[in-house]
């Protein structure tokens, strides 16, 4: 349900396997995603993203909540916000795939946008 002033349809187009590495929180309960974005949001929010992955022109709709706000840029660091993977059939189709992308690389030491 879409709260009155928010909500919408947030779009995240991750171009390539570097992106994804530093937008993905794998430390999350099922993964989230991080979305530069100057849009004000709290933690717990709702929202509904269109994901675009690496090597994809698919949109994959994603429910989630939000569990984590970087509120203003710092470094290699954007501002923005990390949505949790839903544990839905499309969360879970986006986290193989993300998971898939990633293959070896997830608990590599590389930065990311969040850590």
């Amino acid at each position: 349900m879409a709260m009155p002033g928010r909500g919408g349809i947030l779009s995240c187009h991750i171009e390539d396997v570097a992106t994804l590495y530093a937008s993905y929180l794998s430390f999350i309960s099922n993964g989230a995603l991080f979305v530069p974005s100057n849009r004000v949001q709290q933690l717990g929010d709702e929202v509904f993203i269109a994901v675009t992955l690496p090597n994809s022109s698919e949109r994959l709709p994603m429910n989630g909540k939000i569990v984590w706000i970087n509120s203003k840029e710092q470094s290699s660091r954007p501002a923005g916000f990390a949505v949790q993977i839903g544990t839905d059939i499309a969360g879970q189709k986006i986290k193989n795939e993300i998971e898939r992308l990633l293959a070896g690389k997830i608990d590599s030491l590389q930065a990311t946008y969040t850590m």
